[in-house]
């Protein structure tokens, strides 16, 4: 991690710098879940003091010179200069976190599309019958209560049967009332 300091209206010591390289440290694990080596990120820190406010203010830039790199920015103010550099440290480091939980979703998001494309092509080369064929549930002519009592057992919704009393096809369903109806053909 290339680490610049720049000082307005404040001099830098080397304490001031050795307390912030030592507090950027605790970046190094973000960094290293976002798959970011440490050589290719460059942090840049502006220390300013502003006289008539007495006021401390820390800006940190950090660059990451990767592939879907980015900057982070973040800066924050205090009447002491090293809590200041920690706050400013924190909110980078929420920053951090943040990028590295979009970073999860965007691949996770790409994975499902890749999936729904590999599922739509596999379905689109499978040619599907929009009518299936399929045998009556009882093949022996059954009596209207006969049939009631059939879709009672099985718990359908509808049966269709073969009435034994007219020998046409009817279908006896369930209505929402808890009664049932019975479907015949017009004569």
């Amino acid at each position: 991690m290339q680490v610049e300091h720049v000082g307005k209206n404040i001099e830098i010591t080397d304490f001031i710098k050795a307390y912030t390289e030592h507090k950027l440290e605790r970046l190094k694990h973000y960094l290293k879940d976002l798959d970011v080596a440490p050589d290719s990120v460059r942090v840049r820190v502006v220390y300013d003091f502003e006289k008539h406010r007495h006021r401390n203010r820390v800006d940190i830039d950090v660059y990451l010179n990767t592939p879907g790199g980015g900057v982070i920015h973040a800066w924050e103010e205090s009447n002491d200069l090293y809590s200041a550099i920690d706050f400013v440290i924190d909110e980078v480091e929420r920053q951090l976190v943040r990028l590295k939980q979009r970073r999860i979703e965007a691949s996770r998001r790409e994975s499902r599309l890749e999936k729904m494309k590999e599922h739509t092509v596999q379905e689109s080369s499978i040619e599907r019958a929009l009518i299936v064929i399929e045998p009556m549930p009882s093949e022996k002519p059954l009596t209207v209560e006969d049939a009631r009592l059939m879709l009672e057992e099985t718990g359908a919704f509808f049966l269709p049967f073969i009435n034994s009393e007219t020998g046409e096809v009817n279908v006896i369903y369930r209505k929402k009332a808890g009664n049932y109806g019975l479907i015949t053909p017009r004569a």
